[in-house]
């Protein structure tokens, strides 16, 4: 799930989609010892504005805001540092991510973003595509000098 704070302060709390391609790659890690992830990159977590399907790849993802005016895919760096807590949240032991920031300095960012994603690549579509998050109720533009935080959390 997706831990997000909205700009006006709103928490929300949205389940996530692991794509097909998602769930073999966390299955090849775990159990297969096959990381497509190198050792010490990170993952990143980006915005959109797409209505995911369980076949969903990362070129699938054309709904992204452009990088302009502080818009970025934003790193979470693999390790205990990145991901501090294990912990039971609601019973259940999860893992959860850093909280993340953007914040749009110089204009508005492109366009609005109803979903978060997760993926391995701090830009483009050659990596794999990992979650997508439920979406929001209202699609959001960040507007100059708004700021959005978000975290992720997998429970297994």
């Amino acid at each position: 799930e997706y831990v997000i704070w909205m700009p006006d302060g709103t928490e929300l709390v949205i389940p996530n989609l692991i794509p097909d391609e998602g769930k073999d790659e966390f299955y090849k890690m775990i159990f297969q010892n096959v990381a497509a992830i190198a050792g010490g990159a990170n993952w990143y977590i980006g915005m959109c504005d797409q209505v995911p399907a369980a076949g969903t790849l990362l070129p699938g993802i054309t709904t992204e805001p452009t990088v302009t005016n502080g818009y970025a895919r934003k790193a979470v760096v693999r390790s205990a540092v990145g991901w501090p807590t294990i912990a039971s949240v609601n019973s259940r032991r999860a893992i959860t991510s850093l909280a993340v920031t953007w914040t749009a300095a110089g204009g508005d960012f492109s366009r609005a973003f109803s979903r978060l994603f997760l993926t391995d690549q701090a830009a483009g579509t050659a990596g794999k595509l990992y979650s997508l998050s439920g979406a929001i109720t209202v699609p959001t533009t960040v507007l100059n000098g708004q700021s959005i935080s978000a975290s992720y959390r997998l429970y297994i």
